[in-house]
């Protein structure tokens, strides 16, 4: 009974799970353990990526700062504060035309010759020569204002439309006082020279009859010195003598003309 019990095949024992049987398992295990290490290790990496890729964006705007900072030009601002040519107007206060006028003004008028206007028949030579007109009537010269400085006057009187090579002279008078008030002959003081008729004194108009209107010219000379000339001088010898020490000088001019003899 026990030898039949022994070799019977339904007698034998079950098979028991190997501990290798298992093995399968932890394969999968450490598969997926290495895969998800792996996945890890890419997202490390790319986030690694990322953040290099950056960098270069953060350097470049730091550098873009740059210019912003760096602002001289604006501050410089020298050429807006530096305004001399609007300080500078010596030129407007500098008006010495205007105040050197007056100094130098020289004027003076004749009893009854106005200028421009005609010369009255009273004043031609009649009274020296029978065939002029007139009785050599002597002008009356009232000095109206003087240059500043003026130590001098000279008076001359002559007929440019005369038929000669010069101007005919007709009046003389030089070592006038640059403080007198009037002008004519037998002044006691005042110097006379010879006038082309060969007097001294007032030569009055006496133009040739026919010969139109005459234009004689009153000119007053204004001296900056005093000069002591001898009389009798004629028309060439004082404007010589004078010529170094005129300042200033005017005219009048009036007309006279002869219609009969």
């Amino acid at each position: 009974m026990v030898v039949a019990m022994t070799d019977s095949p339904s007698a034998s024992p079950a098979p028991t799970p190997d501990a290798n049987t298992g093995g399968p398992s932890w394969v999968v295990i450490a598969v997926i353990v290495a895969a998800a290490a792996l996945i890890v290790a890419g997202v490390v990496m790319l986030l690694n990526d990322d953040d290099d890729e950056t960098e270069p964006s953060t350097t470049v705007s730091t550098e873009t700062t740059v210019p912003v900072d760096t602002e001289a030009p604006a501050d410089t601002e020298a050429p807006e504060t530096t305004e001399a040519p609007e300080t500078t107007e010596a030129p407007a206060a500098t008006e010495a035309p205007e105040t050197t006028e007056g100094p130098f003004e020289l004027s003076f008028t004749i009893a009854d010759i106005a200028d421009g206007g005609t010369i009255p028949v009273e004043f031609g030579a009649g009274g020296l020569v029978e065939q002029c007109d007139g009785d050599n009537r002597i002008p009356i010269v009232s000095i109206e204002s003087v240059p500043e400085g003026a130590l001098q006057l000279a008076l001359v009187v002559d007929d440019p439309d005369a038929p000669s090579a010069d101007p005919f002279v007709h009046w003389l008078v030089y070592g006038i006082p640059g403080n007198s008030a009037e002008i004519t002959d037998g002044v006691d003081g005042l110097t006379y020279g010879t006038t082309d008729a060969g007097t001294e004194s007032w030569f009055g108009p006496c133009p040739p009859v026919g010969d139109g209107p005459h234009g004689y010219v009153f000119t007053l000379y204004a001296l900056n010195r005093e000069l002591v000339l001898e009389s009798g001088l004629d028309g060439r010898q004082l404007a010589a003598a004078i010529a170094d020490a005129v300042v200033a000088e005017t005219t009048v001019t009036a007309m006279y003309e002869r219609t009969e003899g």
